[in-house]
């Protein structure tokens, strides 16, 4: 009797994973049902926005301020919210096209009647006049500033005396053809206005003057030697700053047989610079070639190569926006648990959009009241969600990376003037 006693529970065993094996396999199944949509969406080249916003995004975070904070906190935090100066429905009868500014030159193009210009004015009063406005433009055009210098004699000089001669301006490149003018025009469209060279090449050939693009790229060569002092004066600013942003992106470069792969850094100093660096590597020593000598907090990504940094005088800070990533990306899969997921981090941004012209006092106060509670319940529920997730599932994923990465995305919770968490 005992040995059937066992066999039930045996059984009983078996039963559970069984189901436990279905569920699984129906989930999996589901997955791949999605992936197999997306690939056909990908062939024939509908594949949605690549924004991350979710059509409820703001409801899901004004439901967490309100589960979290309760309603009078999250009246508080909308009321921290910027106004915004919205017209009413009611429009107003139109009253003609738009006022051209006044700053801008006029030209005056008369144009006199074909009796008037026959016979003459004397035969004519003239009682007024009808202005029309035209907004024109100009063609661009180069000009050759042609640099003279007089060559001067005293009257009464003497045999010692000789010449006197202006001093010659100088260039930005020495002996060069280009102003600097043009130098400055050729900057703006190719680093500003994303020009090509070969786009730069036509647009000045319209103009009348042939530019080579490998002539512009040498000028941008020897531009850069002239503002290296510049570069290194706002990089060493850059470095003094409390806290600092950097991120990497891969591109390709030219080679004489196939391309290969390098990396542009980003160095963000807030409100005060942006610096760019290139290396051929992405490793600790192309991190140390740029951040070499800075002691502050470092907002970065979780990669490998910043790891050694927080071994010294800096203090790794993690962004929000690269873990709010990961649960987004599981939105397909997983609806219900990366929505939650993004309510929580999305109530986290509305309370900083909130904050984001206030002073630091009243940041460390809003943050310590408002944000700290919704990140203690968003990583509780990440704790509790942990065990049941599927392994290397995207929601599996996003969970793994907001734990592993909890100290670093509770660093903006405490104040600079106090040790790290």
């Amino acid at each position: 009797m005992a040995r059937f006693d066992g066999l039930e529970d045996e059984l009983a065993t078996l039963r559970e994973r069984v189901a436990t094996v279905e569920q699984e396999r129906d989930h999996y199944r589901e997955l791949y049902q999605q992936m197999l949509e997306r690939n056909r969406l990908l062939e024939r080249g509908l594949l949605g926005r690549k924004s991350e916003r979710l059509e409820d995004g703001k409801q899901l975070s004004l439901g967490v301020l309100e589960m979290v904070l309760g309603d009078r906190a999250k009246a508080e935090v909308e009321d921290l919210e910027p106004e915004q100066n919205v017209k009413g429905h009611k429009r107003k009868k139109p009253t003609g096209r738009q006022k051209i500014p006044e700053h801008l030159p006029r030209v005056q193009v008369v144009i006199v009647p074909e009796e008037v210009e026959r016979e003459g004015l004397d035969a004519f009063d003239k009682i007024g006049e009808d202005v029309t406005e035209v907004l024109e433009r100009r063609p661009a055009s180069m000009v050759v500033a042609q640099i003279i210098k007089p060559k001067f004699v005293r009257k009464d000089r003497d045999a010692k005396e000789g010449i006197v001669m202006g001093p010659t301006p100088a260039l930005p490149i020495p002996m060069g053809l280009a102003g600097p003018g043009l130098l400055a025009d050729t900057i703006v469209r190719r680093w500003q206005d994303h020009q090509p060279l070969h786009r730069m090449e036509g647009i000045y050939a319209r103009e009348g003057v042939r530019l080579a693009r490998s002539t512009i790229c040498g000028w941008h060569e020897q531009l850069a030697e002239l503002i290296e002092r510049l570069v290194a004066a706002m990089r060493r600013d850059a470095l003094e700053q409390p806290y600092l942003c950097t991120d990497a992106t891969g591109v390709l470069v030219q080679a004489k047989k196939k391309c290969r792969r390098g990396h542009f850094w980003v160095l963000v100093a807030p409100g005060r610079h942006v610096l760019f660096e290139y290396t051929r590597d992405h490793t600790k020593d192309a991190v140390d070639s740029f951040l070499a000598g800075y002691e502050g907090y470092l907002v970065a990504d979780a990669h490998a190569v910043y790891d050694h940094l927080y071994e010294g005088p800096i203090s790794e800070v993690n962004c929000w926006a690269h873990a709010r990533r990961y649960f987004f990306k599981a939105v397909a899969s997983d609806p219900d648990r990366a929505k939650e997921a993004l309510g929580y981090i999305g109530a986290l941004f509305r309370v900083e959009r909130a904050i984001a012209e206030a002073g630091r006092t009243k940041r460390e106060r809003v943050r310590n009241k408002n944000s700290r509670p919704i990140v203690e319940a968003f990583f509780s529920w990440c704790d509790a969600e942990w065990p049941k997730v599927l392994e290397d599932s995207p929601i599996h994923h996003g969970i793994r990376y907001a734990r592993n990465q909890r100290e670093g995305l509770c660093r903006f919770l405490v104040s600079a003037r106090r040790a790290p968490c």
